[in-house]
C-alpha cells in the first residue's frame, strides 16, 4: 500500500484526468435538464470544445511525465535511466546500418575534495555549470548528453567516429571551469573516448569506456584516454 504522501503527489500529477468527468456528467445530464431548448445545441458545442481542450492538457501532461522521467533532476541532462535506453537503441542502430558510434565518459577531477572544501550546495550548483558547458560545447542536436552518476557524465555521438569524438573532447576539456573567484583556481577532467566495436554489445561498449576513463584517472588525471 502506497504512503499518504505517494498518494497525494500521484494525484497531483494526474489532476488533468479528473477533468474529464466535468464533460461527461454534463452530457449525461443535458437530456434531462435542457431537452427541447436551445440550451442543448449551445451546450453540446462547448462540451466539444472542453472535451478537446482537455485532450490537449492531458496530452501535455504526458509529455511533461515522459521528460521528468528521463532526465536529471539537478543538471537537466538525460539520466542514466534513459542512458541505457538510448544506448541500447543506438548501438542496435549502428550494428544494422554498418555506422560508426563513439561516447565521451568524463569525471571531475577531485570532485570530493571540492565538495569538501565548499559544501554540497556549491558541489551541486557546479555539476549544473559542468552540464550546461557540457551542452554549449558538443553539436546540437547530434550528440547526446547524460549525466551517468556523481560526477560522471556521457556524451553519446551517432554517426561519429573515434577522431571525430576526440575533436569533440577536446573541447569539452577546455571548458572554463572555475568553481569560485580565486584567481586561477579550476577544476579539471579526465575522459575517455571509445567507439563501438563490430558486434560489441551495448554493456561492453560502456565498460570499456568506463576502464579507459579509470586509466586516464590512474594515470595522474586532467587526461584523455582512448580505449582500444
Amino acid at each position: 500500500m502506497l504512503p499518504e504522501s505517494s498518494r497525494w503527489d500521484e494525484l497531483k500529477s494526474n489532476w488533468p484526468y479528473l477533468l474529464t468527468l466535468a464533460p461527461l456528467l454534463a452530457e449525461w445530464g443535458q437530456p434531462r435538464w435542457y431537452a427541447g431548448s436551445w440550451v442543448g445545441p449551445v451546450l453540446g458545442t462547448a462540451l466539444s470544445l472542453m472535451t478537446l481542450a482537455l485532450v490537449a492538457i492531458i496530452q501535455a501532461q504526458r509529455r511533461r511525465l515522459e521528460e521528468a522521467s528521463i532526465t536529471d533532476k539537478l543538471t537537466g541532462l538525460y539520466n542514466s535511466r534513459h542512458l541505457r535506453a538510448e544506448l541500447d537503441r543506438q548501438a542496435a542502430l549502428a550494428q544494422r546500418i554498418h555506422s560508426p558510434l563513439s561516447m565521451i565518459f568524463l569525471d571531475v577531477d577531485e570532485f570530493k575534495s571540492f565538495n569538501d572544501l565548499y559544501g554540497h550546495l556549491t558541489g551541486d550548483r557546479f555539476l549544473r555549470r559542468v552540464a550546461q558547458s557540457l551542452l554549449h560545447v558538443v553539436r546540437q542536436h547530434v550528440d547526446l548528453c547524460f549525466r551517468y552518476g556523481g560526477d560522471e557524465f556521457l556524451v553519446l555521438c551517432p554517426q561519429t567516429r573515434i577522431e571525430e569524438a576526440a575533436e569533440i573532447a577536446k573541447r569539452v576539456a577546455q571548458m572554463r571551469l572555475e568553481p569560485s573567484r580565486r584567481p586561477g583556481e579550476a577544476v579539471t577532467l579526465s575522459m575517455s573516448v571509445t567507439q563501438l566495436g563490430e558486434g560489441e554489445s551495448p554493456r561492453a561498449f560502456l565498460q570499456r569506456a568506463d576502464r579507459a576513463l579509470y586509466q586516464a584517472k590512474h594515470s595522474g588525471k586532467n587526461r584523455m584516454s582512448f580505449a582500444e
